[in-house]
């Protein structure tokens, strides 16, 4: 069985992990639980470049366990799941449509967070709310830019959205008027400071089938550290009510969303705290920033990727006690997986989704929003900037040459556009930092999945 040429270095990825070894097959996603018999096999293979003329002299067991393992092997090629080819991308990014928007219905927000990017909800823009007219022109645009895509979503986002929430109800109301009509389904998401999130609130989210995402922290003395009030009082006591009844109440879907910065690199002790809460949907992602002082830097990674195991023991105990908690990094659907699309363009920023400020101007997510060289167009007029969509359209793993052997490639697409640029000032030049807490991320995800089918 001839491999001559085959990149093992890109197309395979070994570890170990609480003395379990794995080996990620990258192109089929298999994953292969292997025993130090087949390790070691697959070392030599490695070494020899193939199966041909494979020398197993010196191996430190019998002759059948070897002989038994490497037909094994060799089985596993030959079908495909073990030392595969890249599959061919066929996807034509620059025709892909726009299908989710991101409606920031507030540059304002009822909060002054610490390492908010997005400068108290002004995105270094002027404050302000989105009119209604402005909604009611994102959802024709959506509707008209998705061409035959039938699922959309619109996240309404801010700063904090429900200091608009009559124009979050008009447009709800409104999109659910053109869905028929048009041929579409559209996925409502609301996040959410929690500061606002009355009986009123919750229940046009549960009677309207709203997912929610609420920002939470974690422990009162972490949360109230970073998000506070705009008087400076901490947040915790007065929003953890709101998101308990609200959970209560069986929302669609929701996600308890947490930020962690090098203050707190013990943040697994935050999702036993949250998970403490009763809340069983929980994220919890990393501060990033070049400019950010609270981001996590090179420095902090022996702290953070060591913290990433103590999270998936608290997510193993809580599942061996019946208290399965749903990890949202972790949750990599690895029997499936993305698309062949998703898995080489990452979030599709720019091309698949793009975020609408409240005047209607229209950026490729809501982090470039302020940034007037990435304004590409507005809803009230329907056009886009072609070039500038084309450009996030070349940002996928064919132009990202330091992606192009990583193993972790078809787990992010490439990576964040946006911190890519910001940090990097390139779009095409993943940051080490991100990449390496998302391959740990991957690692742990891969080793929880298998420990629950075998307990």
């Amino acid at each position: 069985m001839e491999l001559e040429g085959y990149d093992f270095s890109a197309h395979i990825h070994l570890f170990t992990c609480r003395g379990r070894n794995f080996l990620l097959d990258v192109n089929s996603g298999a994953i292969h639980l292997l025993d130090r018999t087949a390790v070691d096999l697959v070392d030599k293979i490695i070494q020899n470049k193939g199966f041909s003329g494979l020398v197993l002299d010196g191996m430190p067991c019998g002759s059948g366990e070897i002989e038994e393992t490497l037909m094994e092997l060799k089985a596993a090629s030959d079908e495909g799941s073990l030392f595969s080819y890249p599959e061919k991308i066929t996807v034509n990014f620059q025709q892909m449509h726009i299908k989710a928007l991101c409606l920031n219905v507030a540059h304002l927000c009822n909060m002054n967070c610490v390492y908010c990017f997005a400068h108290q909800g002004a995105f270094g823009k002027n404050k302000g709310l989105m009119p209604w007219l402005v909604a009611k022109a994102a959802v024709d645009f959506l509707i008209t830019a998705s061409a035959d895509i039938k699922n959309l979503e619109i996240d309404f986002f801010g700063g904090e959205p429900l200091l608009n929430f009559e124009v979050v109800k008009q447009t709800v109301a409104y999109g659910r008027s053109k869905e028929l009509k048009n041929g579409k389904k559209i996925n409502f998401t609301l996040t959410t400071n929690g500061v606002l999130l009355n009986d009123e609130a919750q229940d046009f989210i549960i009677d309207n089938d709203i997912s929610v995402i609420l920002s939470l922290d974690g422990r009162p003395e972490i949360n109230d550290a970073k998000r506070v009030l705009n008087n400076g009082e901490g947040s915790y006591h007065r929003i953890l009510p709101n998101f308990r009844k609200m959970v209560a109440k069986k929302p669609v879907s929701y996600y308890i969303r947490g930020t962690y910065t090098r203050d707190n690199t013990d943040f697994s002790r935050d999702l036993a705290h949250m998970a403490e809460q009763g809340f069983k949907n929980i994220s919890l992602e990393p501060a990033v920033g070049a400019d950010l002082e609270l981001a996590i830097k090179e420095r902090d990674l022996p702290a953070v990727l060591a913290e990433y195991e103590n999270l998936t023991g608290v997510l193993l105990e809580a599942y061996h006690k019946g208290r399965e908690i749903s990890f949202f990094h972790y949750n990599l659907d690895l029997q499936k997986g993305p698309c062949l699309a998703k898995r080489n363009s990452g979030c599709g920023a720019g091309t698949e989704y793009a975020a609408v400020t409240p005047e209607g101007d229209i950026y490729p997510c809501h982090q470039f929003i302020g940034k007037d060289e990435f304004k590409m167009g507005n809803v009230i007029d329907k056009r886009v900037d072609r070039l500038l969509s084309d450009r996030f359209a070349g940002s996928n793993l064919n132009n990202k040459s330091r992606c192009e052997a990583c193993w972790a490639r078809y787990f992010c697409g490439g990576g964040c556009h946006a911190n890519h640029y910001f940090t990097n000032n390139d779009l095409l030049k993943p940051v080490e930092v991100s990449c390496s807490m998302h391959k740990k991320r991957i690692e742990q995800a891969i080793y929880l999945d298998i420990e629950k089918k075998l307990t």
